[in-house]
C-alpha cells in the first residue's frame, strides 16, 4: 500500500497555492497594465487621425509626456482658396496636442494648438519635425525656394510658475546650395520675447509675423 506522509501534503498544498497565488497576481498586473496604458486615440479629435508622436518630460516633473500631431485626409480651409489651387490639392490643418503623463501611466490632455504646425498643400508639407527634450520642445519647418533652403524653429520651454510652455526664440537659418555661393549668405536671424513680447504655446500662430514685417531690423 502506498503511503503518503502529511508533510508531504501539506507541502503539496503549499506548492499549488503559491501557484495559484502567482497566477492571480500575474493577471492582476496584466489587467492593471492594460487598463492604464490609455490609447492615445482617445486623444484624436473626430474626424482626424494620428500622424505624428513624440515623447519628452516636458514639465520636467519626471513623468513622460507626449506631443502628437492629428490631421484628416479632408480637404478644410476656405473654399475660395481652394478654388485657386490645382485640382486634388489637399488643404490641410494639423492640431499640435500636449498630452501630461500621470503617475497611472495614463495622460491628461492640457492644451492643443490648431496654427502652430503650417498647413500642407498636396505634396508641399514645410513641416519637418519636433525636437524635443526635458522642459522644452521645438517645432522645426523647412522651406526650399531654388538654391536657398531654410529652417524655421520654434523653441518653447516649461515655466514652472505659470504652469504653461512659452514661446522661447523663433529662429531662422538659411543656406544657400548654389555652387560657388556663400553658404551662409543668408545667414541666421533669431527673435526674442524682446521682440515678439511674452506668448505661451497655446497662443503662438506659425508663420509669425515678425518674418515679414521685422525681419532684418
Amino acid at each position: 500500500m502506498n503511503y503518503i506522509s502529511r508533510s508531504h501534503l501539506t507541502f503539496c498544498n503549499v506548492k499549488h497555492s503559491l501557484t495559484l497565488l502567482f497566477f492571480l497576481l500575474a493577471i492582476s498586473c496584466l489587467a492593471q497594465q492594460s487598463s492604464s496604458a490609455e490609447d492615445l486615440q482617445t486623444f484624436v479629435p473626430k474626424g482626424y487621425k494620428l500622424l505624428f508622436q513624440y515623447e519628452a518630460d516636458l514639465n520636467q516633473d519626471s513623468l513622460k509626456d507626449k506631443i502628437i500631431v492629428v490631421g484628416t485626409d479632408r480637404s478644410l480651409g476656405d473654399s475660395a482658396l481652394r478654388a485657386m489651387l490645382p485640382s486634388g490639392t489637399n488643404l490641410q490643418t494639423r492640431p499640435v496636442i500636449i498630452l501630461i503623463g500621470k503617475t497611472d501611466h495614463t495622460y491628461k490632455r492640457v492644451t492643443r494648438n490648431d496654427l502652430a504646425v503650417a498647413q500642407a498643400l498636396g505634396n508641399i508639407d514645410p513641416f519637418s519635425t519636433i525636437r524635443c527634450g526635458i522642459g522644452f520642445f521645438i517645432i522645426e519647418h523647412t522651406i526650399t525656394d531654388g538654391s536657398l533652403h531654410c529652417t524655421i524653429a520654434s523653441r518653447f520651454e516649461w515655466v514652472s510658475k505659470q504652469s504653461d510652455w512659452y514661446l522661447k526664440n523663433y529662429s531662422h537659418t538659411c543656406i544657400n546650395t548654389a555652387a560657388g555661393s556663400d553658404p551662409n549668405e543668408d545667414g541666421y536671424k533669431e527673435k526674442t520675447p524682446k521682440n515678439f513680447g511674452k506668448i505661451t504655446f497655446g497662443k503662438y500662430k506659425y508663420p509669425m509675423d515678425i518674418e515679414i514685417d521685422e525681419w532684418g531690423q
